[in-house]
């Protein structure tokens, strides 16, 4: 080998040496890329924004976790969010069972990896059922046959409870009117007798504290998700199955940063919960929304009792969905709905 060959022959495998070293990092930094998980963005203060009011931590950022808010969505409605969320239009969306389940088994590629709300024996997610004017001639379940009853949509959870506690009490939903309204509509139209029950949401909530706080109204016995389900988890938040192979990364942290978020809002409300009820109303102010509702607030969204889905929450619904023709028994298992494989360890012994 002549003498510029020996000088060349190294410099060009340093030169490749140093162009495959720059392709790696080019590769690796493109891979490492935060990904922005889309959320649907309401005027209600979120978890996120409790946390860092109350305790100046930014969960999200902590955990690395770069969220993408949406504002565009037609409704808050757990139905319209899995709908946006198979419309790919945002990556992670909350429901009751009842839409993850018709959404699965219509070949929906969704996944619930966190639960939502409980209903217990001491109504820990805030009391629920329906209400009536305390003058109504409705004292029973079997009295609201040719009623007008207001939900906050057909399809969401308080339409599939209101049809099982009243096939409980030998009625079919075809014998009332089932009107849909906005839960801030709701009181109003029932003390202007338009309506003559409002159910809400179906699990309370602040208008329905609100409604009960203002008085001249009643309970119906038997109407509460707990006299119709027991205790269980009643919903879940979930991303589509895709996003969930292509990021699983993402999903972890996303989910650690949540589940830290609402134990965090869930202690300090239990230890001031007046104090909790002020941060809520000085966000609600900066957002836009109404302060004078953060006196009903409660945190819900954690429960240490219930701290992770299991297979009766689902199987519950399995069962009843069957028993009505809209779903074939044994078409589904409760792990097509939800996993908890992204749920820290600790809360699954």
């Amino acid at each position: 080998m002549n003498k510029k060959l020996k000088i060349v022959i190294p410099a060009l495998l340093a030169v490749l040496i140093a162009f495959a070293w720059w392709f790696a990092a080019r590769k690796e930094s493109a891979s490492t890329k935060p990904v922005a998980v889309r959320e649907v963005q309401t005027t209600a203060p979120n978890n996120w924004e409790l946390v860092k009011k109350l305790t100046g931590r930014d969960i999200l950022a902590e955990e690395g976790v770069k969220v993408e808010p949406v504002f565009s969505l037609p409704s808050n409605l757990g139905t319209t969010s899995i709908q946006a969320l198979l419309a790919n239009n945002i990556d992670i969306g909350g429901a009751a069972w009842p839409s993850f389940i018709n959404a699965v088994a219509r070949g929906g590629k969704v996944r619930a990896v966190i639960n939502m709300n409980v209903t217990t024996r001491d109504n820990e997610s805030g009391t629920s059922g329906l209400l009536v004017l305390e003058g109504s001639d409705i004292h029973s379940i079997k009295d609201l046959a040719g009623k007008r009853i207001a939900l906050n949509g057909l399809g969401a959870e308080a339409d599939y409870v209101i049809r099982q506690f009243l096939k409980k009490n030998g009625l079919s939903v075809s014998e009332v009117e089932l009107v849909t309204l906005q839960d801030d509509k709701q009181e109003q139209m029932l003390r202007n007798r338009q309506i003559d029950a409002a159910a809400f949401s179906g699990s309370g909530g602040l208008y329905f504290d609100k409604a009960v706080e203002n008085g001249g109204v009643r309970q119906i016995p038997g109407t509460t998700n707990y006299d119709t389900k027991g205790e269980s988890v009643l919903s879940g938040m979930g991303f589509r199955s895709d996003f969930i192979e292509k990021h699983p990364d993402v999903v972890r942290r996303y989910i650690h940063a949540l589940d830290a978020a609402r134990r965090i809002v869930y202690e300090e409300f239990h230890k001031d919960p007046e104090r909790v009820r002020k941060a809520y109303a000085e966000i609600s102010i900066q957002k836009g929304a109404n302060p004078e509702l953060a006196k009903y607030y409660r945190a819900t969204r954690w429960n240490p009792n219930f701290p992770v889905i299991v297979d009766k929450d689902i199987q519950w619904w399995f069962d009843r969905l069957a028993e009505d023709g809209t779903l074939k028994p044994g078409q589904l298992k409760p792990s097509d709905i939800y996993t908890n494989e992204f749920i820290d360890q600790k809360w699954k012994k």
